[in-house]
């Protein structure tokens, strides 16, 4: 039902965001009027865009004109001193300025030609830039798609990691507050109780992705029906780059849900603990991997590509910038879910005695004694902390 009403609220802002954005729009992408005082040594009859709509101001008195840039009938006065200089009057900085540069470059360079009787043709031959072709070792690496898939891939990893952490901090903190954990290892284990959050908090993070993915892809058969063609760009998706980056994110995103799930364990109240800015630890490898578009094939990135804690965001980008051999995707996966059962089975030692302490959060120095020993230990240094 949440989804529902946040799916209607969403469709609500859209609407009035686009009638806006439409009437904002439509007035933005106007042309400009800009008129010329003087043209200098150019003929006027160059002056003509279908980007800026240029007047002739020469025709006016300049009090005329000045009345009709003071009543906002034109946007500018364009006043060209010479062959080499020019000036305009707006209000404020306008981003249809720089187009008017390129007008009078352009206007300037014809100019010249006619005034020292250039053949156009043998200019042209003289400015053209040389052709550069790029013959890639690795051959044809990946597509357009290919790289928009893994951009979204590790976004929608990173949406589902923090509405997991945000239901965790939530709800294990809350069980804590209120004595609820007691009752509950009574009956069940620690270890199965952390499994349950973290596999629980994890399936509400992908429901919320996979909701969010389906307006997406409606939003996609729309445009495919109005004619936009989707489909062929689509078709250009590697499967093998489809399903490497989905098995990335959904073990990256236990992996993470299981550190966090433990660091919220230990968590007396989320708004006075200095542990809360754990919350952004996920946001580190997505950074990490904006450096690979500079060279994804030194020997860091190729490590931080089979790092378990940064492969889910380094893998992909490498993965669609380089060639990389069929096993580094594979160690990669093995690797990130070998890390994700160790950060179940940590979380759960952690979670046993975690919330068992009150009063005082643990230090580090406890918490990794509480990973090194387990659970004997963690009940030994939580009954020596004074109940609150």
């Amino acid at each position: 039902m949440d989804l529902v009403k946040g799916a209607l609220l969403f469709a609500g802002f859209a609407v009035v965001g686009g009638v806006i954005g439409a009437w904002a729009s439509g007035q933005a992408i106007q042309p400009p009027k800009v008129a010329v005082a003087d043209f200098g040594p150019f003929n006027p009859d160059r002056f003509e865009d279908s980007f800026i709509q240029f007047q002739d101001g020469t025709v006016f008195s300049p009090d005329s004109l000045e009345s009709l840039y003071q009543e906002e009938a034109i946007d500018g006065i364009l006043t060209i001193s010479d062959v080499n200089e020019a000036s305009i009057r707006v209000n404020s900085d306008r981003v249809w300025i720089l187009q008017l540069e390129q007008i009078l470059n352009s206007v300037r360079v014809d100019y010249k030609l006619e005034l020292f009787d250039l053949d156009p043709v043998l200019f042209d031959e003289l400015t053209a830039g040389m052709t550069l072709a790029k013959d890639f070792e690795t051959g044809e690496v990946s597509t357009l798609p290919d790289k928009i898939l893994a951009g979204v891939a590790i976004f929608l990893l990173v949406m589902a990691v923090f509405m997991g952490f945000a239901y965790q901090f939530t709800a294990i903190t809350s069980e804590k507050q209120q004595r609820i954990t007691e009752q509950v290892l009574s009956a069940i284990s620690p270890q199965t109780w952390i499994d349950g959050k973290i596999l629980g908090i994890t399936g509400v993070g992908l429901a919320y992705v996979a909701f969010y993915s389906v307006i997406g892809l409606l939003g996609m058969v729309v445009f495919i029906y109005l004619g936009v063609p989707l489909q062929e760009t689509i078709a250009l998706v590697n499967p093998l780059f489809l399903i490497t980056f989905l098995m990335l994110a959904l073990i990256g995103t236990l992996m993470w849900n299981a550190f966090l799930a433990g660091i919220a364990a230990t968590i007396d109240d989320p708004n006075t603990s200095t542990k809360s800015g754990f919350m952004m630890m996920p946001l580190l490898p997505v950074s990490l991997a904006f450096l690979t578009l500079a060279n994804p094939d030194t020997v860091a990135m190729k490590i931080l590509g089979l790092f378990p804690i940064t492969s889910y965001a380094v893998m992909p980008a490498r993965m669609v910038l380089t060639g990389v051999a069929w096993w580094e995707p594979v160690v990669a996966l093995i690797l990130i879910a070998m890390t994700a059962w160790l950060f179940r089975i940590l979380a759960g030692r952690i979670f046993a005695a975690g919330m068992m302490m009150y009063g005082k959060e643990p230090d580090w120095k406890q918490m990794l004694r509480w990973m090194a020993k387990g659970t004997e230990t963690g009940q030994t240094d939580s009954g020596n902390q004074p109940n609150a």
